[in-house]
């Protein structure tokens, strides 16, 4: 994934060498910078509106790509979902002199390629600094109970959505595997924010939510992995299967063991070197690394990328790099999540059409799993101490850009219907609007009836 746009540069000169040179050069720019400007312009405003209202910011972003994309206004368009909107032509032509055609022919090719490498960038770092914020010594002091809460907050939701939809809606049974998958990840920034907000992220329950949340994303990725390489294969065979969780397992824990012997000692060589980036671009070149060679053993780019993070985290430089990461998370990851709005076509749910209705019915079954699967794992916590469970499990909760980053890639597939694709993003946006207020009310009234109980 991450290295797609080194591969599709060529596709992109092929597909504008052959227009008329510069007057194409100047269309292709022109496009590229009204696109570009819309995703970024939007995102900011709906993004500040969220945040303004105590929700995060990715909601905000989700729903400028709504606005732009295939069910707005038509100006970003990425799928399968039509034309660019005529307005959009005239704009481009008022300003290059190029002839409508050749505005179309651009928008859906170069324009779309290279909107889609800069989302596909955008998921590779997300996940990046990711794996860098994986406190792994935090969560070994939690290891036991946060371990408990994380299979059951993954096995339990998986299990009932891959029930659900294969038995209940008749899904296949790759679909029902990515709609199981994207009920399984828990937005550890999200419910990080809100902690530390409300300043009970250092209580028990806190570093429990924390480690689970952690090893949620760890179990989440791995299933996601096996989920695009099922998708991949276009059959469910047990032996792929059984290969790639192997694979994405060994993977994941070979990461951590480098944690310890390769990645403080690869930061120490790099800080030695004069140029003052070289923490950076060193960093840099071990993601790229990570996601060929994950690539090279049958696995997704993603799981390398996350495990680069892990690799590079608890060492003396992960500050510095969560830091460097920040502009180019704010950069990329932005234009993935409007990307995700923008592919994401709203009008499939129309209410008088059978499949838009079952789509939603898909979506309030995922949403009630999806809570409720999180919240009975707060229940399996194994420890004697008295901790409340109802907020480890409420702490669980939110999707935000990790379930995201599931329904982005099943749509990529080409595993996910719309409906389905629509059901999912609707479910994320559910339990990301809801954790806030219910994270609040649970910490401020049942935390103290637990600290005043005899």
């Amino acid at each position: 994934m991450i290295l797609s746009p080194l591969m599709s540069t060529s596709t992109l000169l092929a597909s504008t060498g052959g227009a008329e040179g510069e007057a194409a050069a100047k269309i292709l720019a022109v496009a590229v910078t009204l696109a570009t400007v819309a995703i970024f312009v939007s995102a900011q405003i709906l993004g500040e509106i969220a945040v303004r209202i105590g929700l995060p910011a990715v909601l905000g972003e989700l729903i400028a790509g709504f606005i732009i994309g295939v069910s707005g206004v038509h100006l970003v368009m990425l799928g399968n979902g039509g034309q660019v909107a005529d307005w959009a032509v005239m704009v481009v032509q008022l300003i290059s002199g190029g002839d409508s055609a050749t505005i179309r022919d651009i928008f859906a090719g170069p324009v779309r390629i290279l909107i889609d490498d800069y989302a596909q960038i955008g998921v590779g770092v997300l996940l990046f600094k990711i794996g860098l914020e994986a406190d792994l010594k935090e969560l070994i002091k939690v290891g036991p109970q946060a371990a408990s809460v994380a299979v059951a907050g993954v096995v339990l939701p998986f299990v009932a959505g891959f029930w659900g939809l294969t038995l209940l809606f008749q899904l296949g049974t790759i679909p029902a595997i990515f709609g199981g998958a994207a009920l399984t990840a828990t937005s550890i920034g999200i419910t990080s924010r809100i902690m530390q907000d409300m300043g009970v992220l250092n209580t028990k329950e806190g570093q429990i939510i924390l480690g689970a949340a952690v090893l949620d994303d760890i179990l989440g990725i791995a299933i996601l992995a096996v989920a695009v390489g099922i998708a991949e294969y276009g059959t469910v065979e047990i032996a792929n299967v059984l290969g790639i969780i192997v694979s994405a397992t060994l993977f994941v824990l070979g990461a951590i063991a480098l944690n310890q012997v390769f990645g403080p000692r690869y930061i120490n060589f790099l800080d030695k070197l004069n140029n003052p980036y070289s923490i950076l671009v060193g960093a840099i070149v071990f993601l790229f690394l990570m996601a060929t060679v994950a690539q090279t053993i049958g696995l997704e780019a993603i799981l390398g990328c996350f495990a680069a993070g892990i690799v590079l985290g608890d060492t003396k430089a992960t500050h510095a790099l969560e830091q460097a990461c920040e502009p180019l998370v704010a950069l990329f990851a932005t234009i993935f999540f409007v990307s995700i709005g923008a592919k994401t076509d709203l009008s499939v749910l129309n209410l008088a059409n059978p499949e838009s209705r079952d789509g939603l019915v898909i979506a309030l079954f995922l949403t009630v799993v999806a809570i409720a699967g999180k919240l009975a794992a707060g229940y399996f916590v194994f420890t004697r101490d008295r901790v409340d469970r109802l907020a480890i499990g409420t702490g669980m909760i939110p999707r935000g850009e990790v379930g995201l980053v599931f329904a982005g890639l099943g749509a990529a597939t080409g595993a996910l219907s719309g409906s389905v694709n629509v059901a999912i993003v609707l479910m994320v946006i559910a339990t990301t609007f809801v954790a806030p207020p219910l994270l609040r009310w649970v910490f401020t009234n049942q935390h103290k009836q637990l600290e005043i109980a005899p």
